[in-house]
């Protein structure tokens, strides 16, 4: 886990709430009280102890500052009010999480012995007022700042504030000092006055004495009435007790000092832009997106040619299934055996509190006369999704998988595991032209439903084609199964009849149907009653870009708009509902990143990768999607089995290599009659490596099914 990722669960486990934390290019933290996005800068020079500090107080002020606009209450400048109301929340956050007691103080340490504040070898006397309260309450008491004997009653009463009400009369009085701003009395003060006079006269100059005493001695709530006479009282003390203190200013010179400092912890260079933070839409029309089988094969049987065009290809299917029985039924029995071992490695046997009448017996030396009863706890509902590659680049091994997901869909139908198969794609849009009644050559493609800073899910171009289903019957599947193999055998060389209009293979949406995921999985969970669901994509190549809204300002119209814009280097995923924000998108990492997130909101979902390759790939592929990974070792196994287990992969569950060339390869026992000894027994081990490597790729899955 990145440490970026780590400060940001912990920025929403101190305020307790589900905070959007975003890291930035900016100098310091901020906290947008009505938006509740906490913005952290990119520190890289930052220690633990300093992020920790700085998450800690932030959160502070979106816990304890109030979101309202101060600024017709109090008439100061905000320097003054952010000291103060920083003293108190970091204050209220120390009692919240006394832990933080150690951050707060270590990191200011830390950041004063770099001079942060630019107060080394500077008379902090000569400091303003509010300077000074700032580094009383951040370096410490330890440090010694001075105070005059008229200041201290504003840093008695900073410490006990406990509402930002009591902050904007502590920044404002403190302001009004700081500046020598005599403040006009009202009416009321006016007669007060006159009576506090009446009474000193009758009381005589003893008694003025004493009252004057008791005055210096007690805080007031309120700072003292700043007329010319108590200024004058208060410089006459000041200089009595040797000491010199600047007048104030507008601003916190100390806490400007240390936001300059603050913006240089950033030694990485991270581009021009600030990075954009994206997220994937909160829902998306899945009527829209998906084909569902009925409609597909409707589709295709209307668009079929002559049925004497497909008696070749057909023939071929039927001796596919007849070669396939073998390996279909040995995934049924390690199916079984497995569910069966697992089933036994969780029973527990209890006593049913009747006596066993053949035990009585032996009632002298045997205690346990009662019989038992073997528990087998319920085994988990599991279900299927196929993600198929439906993109050009699969032509030469479009059948070769088929011919897999064929074998485990009937695995799935033989052990009543419910599945659905979807292939992804960018030409249905054509048929569904035809099919609205338009029939116009062009159409239009471009991007639709954008929302700013979301993935976009073009749903009048992007479509997954459910090319199976266990919703059927057996006629259906049957049927569902025979186009699949037709439209999948027309890129091989004995096919002599046309690919169905809007089925052909295109692009490769592959980030677009990760993202569906997010979608589909729920709704296929609670239709068929599921606690765990294993998702199986098949694919031949990387995806192509994902975009996202982007927005653009119209300098000519003076408004905003928005286009779809490539993912890149420069955007962030973020998932509100798990509270993920994943680490910035770099070249070739937006695949594992979806898969990512969908299994971070899914935790009972396995992602299972079968990448087919040629061997010059391999090493291409095993740094894009492996982490920790001997290379070596896998290109070991490569040689000797045409696959290979990819170990430690970055985000899927499980991954498998597997050569494109030994799923072309026929898989049955061919020989001639008359053939040599030595004929015979090359063409039995090539039979075997075959059934070998298509048993690795079907059985890989059963431990997750199982």
């Amino acid at each position: 886990m990145k440490s970026q990722e780590i400060k940001g669960n912990l920025a929403r486990l101190l305020a307790t709430e589900n905070l959007i934390v975003e890291h930035r290019k900016t100098s310091t933290a901020s906290f947008d009280v009505d938006r509740r996005v906490l913005t952290l800068p990119m520190w890289d020079k930052a220690s633990g102890t300093v992020y920790d500090m700085l998450v800690g107080h932030e959160v502070g002020h979106a816990l304890f500052t109030p979101n309202e606009d101060w600024r017709d209450i109090a008439d100061c400048p905000m320097d003054f009010v952010n000291v103060i109301e920083d003293a108190r929340i970091e204050k209220l956050m120390k009692r919240k999480f006394p832990g933080l007691r150690k951050s707060f103080a270590g990191g200011y340490k830390e950041l004063n012995d770099l001079d942060f504040f630019d107060i080394k070898d500077h008379d902090l006397s000569k400091f303003s007022l509010i300077d000074r309260i700032n580094l009383h309450f951040k370096v410490g008491a330890s440090a010694m700042i001075p105070f005059g004997a008229s200041e201290t009653m504003f840093v008695a009463r900073t410490m006990t504030a406990e509402t930002f009400e009591e902050v904007l009369q502590i920044a404002v009085d403190v302001y009004k000092f700081s500046n020598k701003v005599e403040t006009p009395m009202t009416h009321e003060e006016m007669l007060e006055e006159a009576e506090k006079r009446e009474n000193e006269n009758a009381d005589g100059e003893q008694s003025e004495q004493q009252s004057e005493q008791l005055s210096e001695q007690t805080l007031p709530d309120k700072s003292p009435e700043l007329s010319q006479s108590s200024e004058g009282d208060d410089e006459d003390d000041d200089e009595e007790s040797g000491e010199e203190f600047s007048e104030g200013g507008n601003t916190s010179e100390t806490q400007n000092s240390f936001d300059d400092a603050a913006s240089k912890l950033s030694s990485k260079s991270y581009g021009s832009r600030s990075p954009v933070y994206i997220e994937i839409p909160e829902s998306v029309a899945l009527d829209e997106c998906i084909v569902d089988w009925t409609k597909l094969h409707d589709w295709i049987d209307k668009n079929a040619v002559n049925p004497d065009v497909y008696e070749y290809v057909d023939n071929e299917y039927q001796k596919f299934r007849i070669q396939s029985r073998k390996e279909v039924n040995y995934l049924v029995k390690e199916f079984e055996c497995r569910k069966s071992a697992d089933a036994y490695s969780r029973a527990g046997q209890s006593k049913t509190g009747v006596l066993d009448t053949s035990k009585l017996h032996t009632y002298k030396y045997n205690e346990d006369l009662f019989k038992k009863v073997t528990i087998l706890p319920d085994g988990k509902n599991h279900g299927m999704l196929f993600l198929l590659d439906w993109s050009g680049s699969m032509a030469n091994e479009i059948l070769a998988t088929v011919k897999q997901v064929l074998n485990l869909t009937a695995f799935c139908k033989k052990v009543q595991i419910p599945f659905e198969v979807y292939a992804f794609t960018n030409d249905w849009v054509v048929a569904e032209r035809v099919l609205a009644g338009v029939h116009e050559q062009y159409f239009d493609r471009a991007f639709k439903n954008l929302k700013k800073n979301t993935v976009c899910i073009n749903e009048g171009y992007f479509h997954l084609l459910n090319f199976i289903s266990s919703r059927s019957n057996s006629r259906d599947y049957e049927r569902m199964c025979i186009n699949l193999w037709r439209e999948a055998s027309y890129y091989t060389s004995y096919s002599n009849y046309p690919a169905t209009y809007g089925v052909q293979l295109s692009g490769t949406p592959l980030n677009e149907a990760i993202i569906m995921m997010n979608y589909i999985i729920p709704q296929f969970k609670k239709t068929n009653d599921l606690q765990k669901v294993n998702i199986c994509i098949l694919s031949d190549g990387d995806s192509c870009a994902a975009a996202y809204g982007h927005e653009i300002y119209l300098d000519h119209k003076d408004e905003y708009s928005v286009s779809a814009r490539r993912v890149d280097y420069h955007q962030i995923l973020r998932d509100r509902k798990t509270g993920r924000t994943y680490a910035q998108f770099e070249y070739g990492t937006e695949t594992n990143t979806f898969i990512q997130q969908v299994r971070d909101r899914n935790p009972d979902v396995n992602i299972i990768g079968f990448r087919i390759l040629p061997g010059s790939q391999l090493i291409n592929f095993v740094t894009k999607y492996a982490s920790h990974e001997s290379y070596s070792e896998i290109q070991k196994q490569w040689k000797k089995e045409k696959s290979a287990v990819i170990k430690n992969p970055v985000a899927f569950t499980a991954l498998y290599a597997i050569s494109s060339n030994s799923l072309n390869e026929n898989t049955e026992f061919d020989v001639e009659s008359g053939a040599k000894k030595g004929e015979i027994s090359r063409a039995f081990k090539k039979m075997l490596g075959s059934k070998s490597t298509n048993k690795k790729l079907l059985n890989s899955f059963i431990e997750y099914v199982a």
